[in-house]
């Protein structure tokens, strides 16, 4: 028990590896692009914690040992409330600046397909203890469990959408497919150790809900919106602002299954053995929870997705500074995510080099320290960056690559 729960909500929420949707800062470029079209990917793979150490991460994503010092570290490290959010995202766009399909010469159209998951853990402060430790950390005690939860949405989408040539702003419709979504919630939760070691006593009061297997699971509608605007700064120079909002829809789910729990369960101190046999868990997770399960049902269910909501001040790109200064606030719309605020320093010491450095605070984590650098020519670029250096609980890397034609 001291590691296969917490090994199991990680399996659950990994079990698509795809590379995101983003990198800091975002440059604003009002000049016409000179070549015809423009093929754009970009990948981010980011993992943040507000306390879980990146060695005990590791060890579960990549295979080693939690020796006691790593957990003591973690432990230590532990608030009222603590998140853990994974955040794995590719997507190809391309745009074509030539077309004439629709009646205003500045709009040209573009198509976008990618591939996303996004999950969420947020927990008591006991949780951790009672995974990595087990009963021991609470002999002739009560371990709280409530308002502990997790999400986890995989999915795809294809889109076609059109975009302003000169601001760069843009809007696109997506029809989205569903290969995973998965959740769970302890709305009261508490498990009682006694003092002689020989008893358990569990209360809960949760649910669990999950998506069937098949390839796809569910359909739906997303858009993306990418709305750029200006504010003058003086007589000669202008700031450039983005609102951006992405994968904003629903989805449909028309098998569900669903499971309730609520009980007050009392375990002596042979059911405890059976309890804790992490091989029962991991051979047969629906059997397991079903043995736990008050009801289960099936049944079609509605979903949100977690939507990126983001609002930059960019950098200008034709500007003659060598320094500029961005800012801005990242929101999902999920509810373990806390709102995160940005801030950085771009220098572009050559016309076709930039780098720079930002430090945030809020999402899954505290503060984090961020880095990147960038390559520009006449038809390619090349962009990389993190947003989590220097952190002990979480890392990143971000890739952003464009070809014109």
């Amino acid at each position: 028990m001291k590691r296969c729960l917490f090994a199991l909500l990680l399996s659950i929420l990994c079990w698509e590896n795809v590379l995101c949707q983003f990198m800091i800062p975002i440059q604003q470029d009002t000049a016409l692009f000179q070549k015809n079209h423009e093929l754009v990917f970009s990948g981010i793979a980011d993992y943040q914690s507000t306390s879980i150490g990146k060695d005990i991460t590791k060890s579960f994503f990549y295979g080693g040992f939690i020796n006691d010092g790593m957990k003591g570290q973690t432990s230590a490290r532990q608030q009222l409330i603590n998140r853990f959010g994974i955040d794995l995202n590719s997507e190809i766009e391309y745009r074509n600046h030539t077309s004439k399909i629709f009646k205003d010469s500045t709009k040209g159209f573009l198509l976008k397909y990618g591939i996303y998951n996004f999950s969420a853990i947020e927990y008591a402060e006991d949780v951790f203890d009672l995974l990595f430790y087990g009963n021991s950390a609470f002999i002739g005690d009560t371990a709280f469990l409530t308002g502990s939860r997790f999400d986890s949405y995989t999915f795809q989408k294809i889109g076609f959408g059109w975009f302003d040539k000169y601001s760069k702003s843009s809007f696109t419709l997506n029809a989205i497919g569903v290969h995973n979504i998965i959740s769970g919630r302890i709305e009261n939760g508490s498990l009682y150790q006694s003092a002689s070691i020989d008893s358990i006593g569990l209360s809960l009061d949760a649910k669990y809900n999950q998506s069937n297997s098949n390839a796809f699971c569910g359909f739906g509608l997303a858009v993306d919106v990418d709305y750029r605007f200006d504010m003058p700064k003086n007589k000669n120079e202008k700031i450039y602002f983005q609102l951006l909002m992405r994968n904003l829809g629903v989805v449909c789910l028309p098998k569900v299954r669903s499971y309730s729990i609520n009980s007050n369960v009392n375990y002596d101190a042979y059911s405890i053995d059976d309890l804790m046999n992490a091989s029962t868990i991991f051979n047969d997770t629906e059997g397991t929870l079903g043995s736990f399960s008050d009801s289960s049902s099936s049944g079609t269910d509605w979903k949100l997705l977690p939507a990126l909501f983001q609002f930059t001040k960019l950098v200008d790109r034709s500007s003659m500074r060598k320094l500029q200064g961005f800012y801005g606030a990242r929101a999902y719309l999920s509810s373990s995510f806390m709102p995160m605020f940005f801030s950085g320093m771009d220098y572009h010491p050559v016309k076709w080099y930039r780098i720079g450095l930002q430090a945030s605070y809020g999402g899954f984590s505290n503060l984090r320290w961020g880095m990147y650098s960038a390559l520009k020519f006449d038809r390619f670029s090349l962009g990389l960056a993190s947003e989590n250096l220097f952190s002990k609980t979480g890392e990143s890397i971000i890739l952003r690559i464009s070809c014109l034609f």
